[in-house]
């Protein structure tokens, strides 16, 4: 029997991947999905009937179609984004197990993006919109935010995110970023607004410090303390003259507070102002703060904290209120309540 010529298989194939996959998703009407079933059907039966051309295929992915599935329920479509999950197999990547979005804990940053897939063929879509979620040091990404199963993650270690607008030539090429590490798969995606990338670098790169031991700060106010192993290594007499302008101790995740009186109150502002309708000082915690000294306040993630004052910016620390306690807070571990 002769045989049948690359270039046709290899159009045979894409386009039965676009007829399964590219149109999974789209409105069509009951005569168009009809036809295009009946379509899928057919590649399926000449597949068959060349199995030495379509060797690679037969019992594999495309050895079964099932019927549309809709995209509201709860479980997302499978088959619709199988590519996800291959493209994961081939990388190496240790598949986590199944996990619901809505059950993903501790998560730093979640909400819809674009996804640019790793091989995208002529009838194929390049960027998908996915839902991701940065739970710990693990990037999710789900057909939708009721999904049960995610269709992949990676973790970020070793991994380096920044803004990168050379990857679409539309009006969102300033939306997108990138997170890449050497030897290992590039993730790639678009955000809805330019913010919105600037918010998910920012989130990521934190998570990725934390990591690392590199407590975020100012780029114009780090400061490294390269000698204190070196003393403590060594047992040599420490010199007291050094930490003059420093607090007794240095917490482990933010430059230690100044010295505050516990029996006095911060000033309050110079004019009155009506807490009700002022968003832009309120803040809410990114994790439990358990206060060390009577100056410092506790508060717990998602509490909403009212900053009354930033005089002790130098030092990573405000002056906050929450339900009537006033106390400085680690500015570090809070993030805006109210987008503006």
């Amino acid at each position: 029997m002769r045989a049948i010529p690359d270039e046709v298989t290899t159009l045979i194939s894409e386009l039965e991947n676009f007829l399964s996959d590219g149109l999974k998703g789209e409105n069509l009407s009951k005569k168009a999905k009809d036809k295009r079933e009946n379509f899928i059907r057919r590649i399926k039966d000449v597949k068959l009937s060349f199995p030495q051309d379509f060797k690679e295929k037969i019992g594999g992915d495309d050895s079964d179609y099932e019927e549309d599935v809709d995209s509201n329920n709860d479980g997302g479509s499978l088959q619709s984004e199988r590519t996800d999950k291959d493209e994961e197999a081939c990388d190496g990547a240790q598949q986590s197990p199944p996990v619901a979005a809505q059950d993903l804990t501790s998560v730093f940053k979640a909400g819809y993006l674009e996804k640019r897939r790793k091989d995208h063929s002529f009838f194929g879509t390049e960027w998908q919109k996915r839902w991701c979620a940065l739970s710990h040091h693990i990037f999710y990404y789900y057909g939708s935010e009721k999904d049960k199963q995610q269709k992949g993650e990676f973790s970020i270690d070793g991994y380096t995110v920044k803004i990168n607008t050379t990857l679409r030539k539309d009006s969102k090429k300033d939306c997108c970023f990138e997170i890449s590490a050497p030897d290992k798969r590039v993730y790639q995606f678009c955000a809805s607004s330019v913010k919105e990338a600037e918010e998910w670098v920012k989130q990521i790169d934190f998570v990725l410090r934390d990591m690392s031991g590199i407590i975020p700060e100012d780029d114009d106010e780090t400061e490294t303390y390269d000698d204190v192993g070196q003393i403590t290594d060594s047992h040599e007499p420490i010199d007291e003259d050094i930490y003059e302008e420093l607090p007794d101790e240095e917490p482990p995740t933010v430059k230690p507070p100044p010295k505050v009186d516990p029996s006095s109150k911060p000033t309050p502002p110079p004019a009155p102002v009506d807490k009700s309708t002022d968003y832009q000082n309120y803040y809410q915690g990114l994790w439990d703060c358990v206060a060390d000294q009577p100056d410092e306040l506790t508060f717990k993630r998602g509490d909403a904290i009212y900053i009354l004052s930033k005089e002790y910016q130098s030092f990573g620390w405000w002056v906050g209120e929450k339900n009537g306690a006033i106390g400085i807070v680690p500015k570090e571990f809070l993030m805006e309540l109210y987008a503006l």
